[in-house]
């Protein structure tokens, strides 16, 4: 690929409505797909409480992340907006976890297309198909932005239809009894779950880290922030309510293919073909839209020489695909090898911590700067540290651990330049 050495600054291609349907794109998939099912385990009908929850903790981050995005208008997200606003080392932090999460991602949502492919043609293993998505996204995103957002601006609109349809044909056949008891695990059940239903929003800021590919940020940002997350929401509520009405939280909480389920169950043969073409559509659409987002954190960092500056090359037409190569790798490497639900749990803890980077830089905003008022990001700062460590101990260990690592790793790239 041609590239333009020394040229690092990309090139504004996003409208209002790419912003919303990448946005969408992020947020839609494996979460509703595949995550409603370990966390109505969880918390039993008290999910439904768990998505209003993670959508609130879910919006404070996101206007958080416009309001800076549209203060500093640089690719990289948080990444960017810590280092401006509290230092290199708070911006490297938030990026590395932001990166660590993300990767994981895409890999994930790659596991529940594998899943969801198997249960459709049982013949496909769920691993095989997983890494063949994997690849598939990541050449995709080689090609560059304007190919992936056109893709996703199409796909989008079928994974609406997909949700809706869940709910137009299965909330008649909702039985009110499988909604008793609520909350079987109390309070400390919702939160945890909560945690968990945060990976199912996890692509809310994924327009803020395109902000140099968006055009005029300042006004499309928020206001595309808001139509994806508040879209998102209703359509997950939807389901959660269809879901639980028709199977009851015990199936749910075993099943592989959740909605596909419900369809089987209400007996609607069309109904099994539209959701299963959905989750095979949807699921997809978010890791596209998730490697694209990833690449640009990785691609910011490497401008900011945390990362190998190798990785921040463009094409004449200005596509950092080396960081898309980068990214793809570690995705498919996820998808071949990864426990889901351990790899979910790490992703959602790494994005919390990062979140909570974000949400710190937007306090440092001075009155004149805000968009927003300043009790969101308070309740996005309390939000993201009280989910991240109510996840099961073993994981929030794990995502330390990977915290230390990159740390350590930056720290021996400061020793090695001077």
């Amino acid at each position: 690929m041609a590239e333009t050495p020394g040229d690092t600054t990309l090139r504004p291609q996003l409208n209002m409505f790419d912003a919303v349907s990448t946005g969408l794109a992020a947020i839609l998939g494996a979460g509703i797909f595949a995550v409603i099912a370990p966390a109505a385990g969880i918390a039993g009908p008290a999910l439904l409480v768990s998505l209003l929850i993670a959508a609130y903790v879910a919006l404070c981050n996101a206007l958080s992340s416009a309001q800076l995005a549209a203060v500093l208008p640089r690719t990289g997200g948080t990444y960017e907006f810590g280092r401006r606003m509290l230092g290199d080392w708070w911006g490297f932090s938030a990026g590395w976890m932001f990166l660590v999460a993300n990767t994981v991602g895409p890999g994930v949502i790659a596991l529940a297309f594998g899943g969801y492919l198997h249960a459709t043609v049982g013949a496909i293993p769920t691993r095989d198909a997983a890494v063949v998505a994997a690849l598939v996204m990541t050449t995709i995103n080689v090609a560059g932005i304007r190919r992936s957002v056109s893709i996703t601006d199409v796909i989008v609109i079928f994974s609406i239809l997909s949700l809706l349809t869940v709910a137009v044909i299965g909330l008649p056949a909702a039985n009110l009894s499988n909604f008793q008891p609520f909350a079987p695990s109390g309070a400390l059940g919702v939160l945890r779950a909560t945690g968990l239903l945060f990976f199912a929003y996890t692509g809310y800021s994924r327009i803020a880290t395109l902000v140099e590919e968006v055009r005029n940020p300042r006004h499309t940002i928020p206001r595309a922030t808001v139509i994806a997350l508040g879209t998102a929401t209703t359509l997950y509520l939807l389901v959660g309510v269809t879901a639980i009405g028709v199977l009851g939280t015990t199936r749910l909480s075993s099943s592989s293919s959740p909605l596909e389920d419900v369809m089987m169950v209400v007996g609607s043969a069309l109904g099994v073909a539209i959701v299963a073409g959905g989750a095979l559509l949807t699921t997809f659409n978010e890791g596209l839209s998730d490697l694209l987002g990833v690449s640009r954190v990785a691609f910011a960092m490497s401008r900011g020489k945390d990362l190998p500056e190798d990785l921040s090359h463009l094409t004449s037409d200005k596509n950092p695909w080396r960081s898309v190569l980068f990214v793809g790798a570690i995705a498919i490497l996820v998808a071949a090898f990864a426990p889901f639900v351990v790899a979910v749990a790490v992703s959602s803890f790494g994005t919390l911590l990062y979140y909570t980077v974000t949400n710190l830089s937007a306090l440092r905003l001075e009155k004149n700067q805000r968009i927003f008022p300043r009790f969101l990001v308070v309740s996005g700062l309390v939000g993201c540290v009280a989910l991240a460590f109510l996840l099961p101990p073993e994981d929030v260990v794990i995502g330390l651990a990977i915290l230390v690592a990159g740390i350590s790793f930056r720290a021996l790239r400061v020793l090695m330049r001077r």
